[in-house]
């Protein structure tokens, strides 16, 4: 009896020291937010010019894994803020979507796939309905992830909608087991964002975004916001024109 109290306090105290170590990992200052953001942003942007410029370089495509998964987390660590997400803020998505979908298409996308701030806005809309607990929302977030996932070819599909949900939990977790749980989640899905593309690019992803978390987690603590809230949405759009335009 003893030593299974023994063996039991020693788990419990391996797992709270793993739970603040992670939270000291994966919650972020404004400034250091702002920086992963700005890391995402170049990895996006050297995967765009690899892909529309037909450069055919695999590191660029590899590194390029990583932007998805780090917007999301610094996404899903934004909404934390908020006791639920705001629908004003989900219809900003929604037509930010709109306006880049016409970059998305001059870029060379297949017009009828969706860009990447409409998994985001599916994503937010989805968890929203869900969270009001009603069938006829509940049916309707069935319906939006049923149409989205033909739609979502070039924006990692349902897993990316995954990735989404669990960046958003992990944030609102208040229960140890559940964010260790969460962040064993986050270390399957991150990988299976391309999964299907290679077993090099999954690892990639994965790598790009540990390396990118620990290093930002390390400094800049004290660093204030320097972007401003729509620089995101207003930056991706502008750039899927620009490189469509010297694409021409």
């Amino acid at each position: 009896m003893t030593t299974d109290n023994t063996n039991t306090t020693r788990n419990d105290s391996l797992a709270a020291r793993t739970d603040t170590w992670l939270q000291s990992f994966l919650v972020w200052s404004p400034g250091q937010r702002d920086i992963i953001k700005t890391v995402a942003l170049v990895l996006m942007v050297l995967d765009h010019i690899n892909l529309i410029f037909q450069l055919k370089q695999e590191w660029m495509f590899l590194a390029g894994r990583g932007a998805f998964p780090l917007f999301a987390l610094v996404w899903g660590l934004n909404l934390s803020r908020h006791a639920h997400i705001r629908q004003p803020a989900i219809n900003r998505l929604w037509g930010w979507g709109i306006i880049a979908q016409f970059a998305y298409y001059l870029a060379g996308f297949p017009w009828y796939e969706g860009n990447i701030l409409f998994a985001f806005a599916v994503a937010a809309q989805v968890l929203t309905w869900c969270e009001t607990r009603s069938g006829g929302r509940t049916a309707a977030a069935i319906l939006l992830m049923a149409l989205w996932g033909p739609l979502s070819g070039t924006s990692y599909g349902i897993a990316g909608l995954l990735m989404l949900a669990v960046s958003h939990r992990l944030y609102r977790a208040e229960d140890r087991t559940e964010r260790l749980a969460l962040v064993a989640c986050l270390l399957a899905v991150i990988p299976a964002l391309n999964l299907a593309t290679s077993d090099a690019a999954a690892v990639a992803g994965l790598v790009m975004t540990v390396l990118t978390v620990g290093l930002v987690s390390c400094a800049g603590k004290s660093l204030p916001r320097f972007w401003p809230g729509d620089f995101f949405p207003t930056f991706y759009a502008c750039h899927l024109a620009v490189l469509g335009v010297l694409a021409l």
